[in-house]
C-alpha cells in the first residue's frame, strides 16, 4: 500500500469514527452553538457591546468546543489494541498520528465551520467580516487540534481523563487564542486579513504541524510500552 493510500485510509477511518456513535463531531458543534446562544444573555443584547466582544467570544467558544472531542482521540484505540498495531506498522508512528489528528480535525471542524457564520451573526459580527473570520477560525482550529493531540496522547490511559486533558492543553492553547482573537478584533476594527496577529497564528500552526505529531506519537509509545 502506498504512503498516500495508507494516509487516506487513516484519515477516512477517523472521519467515520468522528461521525459515528460515540464520536465527538456533532457534540462539539452542539457545544459551540450552545456557547454562542448564551452570549447575548451573558454579555447583554446591545449591538455595540456584542460587536466588540463577539469575534473574541467566537474564539473562546471554538477553544472550548475542541476540548470536547480530544479525550477519545487515542483512548479508544489504546483500549482495543489499535495503537499496538499502529506501532508495528511500517508507516512511521508520527505520520499515522498526524493522519489521525487531521481526520479528527476534519470530522469536528467541518460542522463547526458550518455553524460559525450563524454564530457570528448571533454575536453581531458585520456580515462582510463573517467569511474572513470563519477562515481564520478554520486555520486556528487546526492548530488547536494539533496542540490538543499532545494532551490527548498523554492522558490516553486515564479513564474519564477529560479533565486531565483540559488541564494539560488549556495553558498550551493560550498563544493561539490570544493571536486568533487579536486577528479577529483587528478585522472587526477595519484592519487587514493578513494582520501581524494572524501571521503569528499561522506560524504557531506550522510549528505545531511539525512538532505535535512527534510529541503525540512519543507519548502514545509510552502507554503501549
Amino acid at each position: 500500500m502506498s504512503l498516500l493510500r495508507a494516509c487516506s485510509a487513516i484519515i477516512g477511518r477517523e472521519v467515520r469514527l468522528g461521525w459515528g456513535s460515540g464520536g465527538g463531531a456533532l457534540l462539539s458543534a452542539s457545544f459551540f452553538a450552545g456557547s454562542i446562544m448564551v452570549a447575548p444573555f451573558a454579555l447583554g443584547p446591545a449591538p455595540d457591546t456584542l460587536g466588540k466582544i463577539g469575534p473574541g467570544y467566537l474564539w473562546l467558544a471554538l477553544t472550548l468546543a475542541t476540548l470536547v472531542s480530544l479525550e477519545r482521540l487515542f483512548q479508544a484505540d489504546l483500549e482495543d489494541g489499535t495503537l499496538d498495531q499502529m506501532l508495528l506498522s511500517p508507516l512511521p508512528a508520527s505520520v499515522q498520528t498526524l493522519c489521525k489528528i487531521l481526520g479528527q480535525w476534519l470530522a469536528v471542524s467541518l460542522p463547526l465551520l458550518v455553524v460559525s457564520p450563524i454564530a457570528a451573526l448571533l454575536v453581531r459580527v458585520k456580515p462582510e467580516l463573517i467569511l474572513p473570520i470563519c477562515l481564520q477560525l478554520g486555520v486556528g482550529s487546526l492548530g488547536l487540534f494539533l496542540i490538543g493531540a499532545i494532551g490527548a496522547a498523554l492522558g490516553a490511559s486515564v479513564r474519564r481523563g477529560g479533565l486531565l486533558v483540559a488541564l494539560i492543553v488549556l495553558p498550551l492553547y493560550a498563544p493561539s487564542v490570544i493571536f486568533g482573537a487579536s486577528a479577529a478584533a483587528e478585522l472587526a476594527s477595519g484592519g487587514p486579513f493578513w494582520s501581524q496577529a494572524f501571521l503569528f497564528l499561522c506560524a504557531l500552526v506550522l510549528a505545531a504541524l511539525a512538532f505535535a505529531p512527534l510529541a503525540a506519537s512519543a507519548s502514545v509509545r509510552l502507554h503501549v510500552d
